[in-house]
């Protein structure tokens, strides 16, 4: 998937819309081994997640993980409208994307949207350049208001 880029050489381009990528491919299946490619390693990484809690740094983030891993299937979350900027060691790359959750566990469900059917978020990735090169110090996922009137039609 292609990313509308504002800023940034073509070589960070192409490191972090890898690292966006990388991503995906790790939470299509929790793998947090390979989550620790992407996210920052330092403390003050915070994280937004789609069930509305935040956590605290990458260890916070692999706990959730391994906690879906025992309750949901996903998937991979494919991206569209895909936009990004770069300005110095700071990259913010967002989209909207679209998936399915098959929720399989005992636990009950942290959302009301219907089981297995795709459904649309929103996605804001931000990057920052460390000395292992792009990491992922803040993401924010929210549910798309898809279907629904916009206030006052704007």
């Amino acid at each position: 998937m292609e990313i509308e880029w504002l800023g940034g050489s073509e070589a960070d381009r192409t490191a972090v819309a890898n690292q966006h990528e990388a991503y995906l491919q790790a939470n299509a299946k929790f793998d947090w081994e390979e989550l620790r490619g992407v996210y920052s390693k330092n403390p003050f990484a915070t994280y937004f997640n789609l069930n509305g809690h935040v956590y605290e740094g990458i260890e916070h983030w692999i706990g959730l993980w391994k906690y879906y891993i025992t309750q949901q299937k996903g998937g991979y979350w494919t991206p569209y409208e895909m936009k990004g900027i770069i300005s110095g060691d700071m990259a913010v790359v967002w989209c909207l994307r679209k998936t399915k959750v098959d929720w399989f566990g005992s636990d009950e469900r942290l959302s009301n949207r219907p089981n297995n059917q795709e459904f649309i978020s929103r996605s804001t990735m931000t990057f920052m350049r460390e000395a292992e090169g792009w990491r992922c110090v803040h993401v924010h996922f929210s549910d798309s208001a898809t279907g629904k009137p916009r206030p006052g039609g704007v």
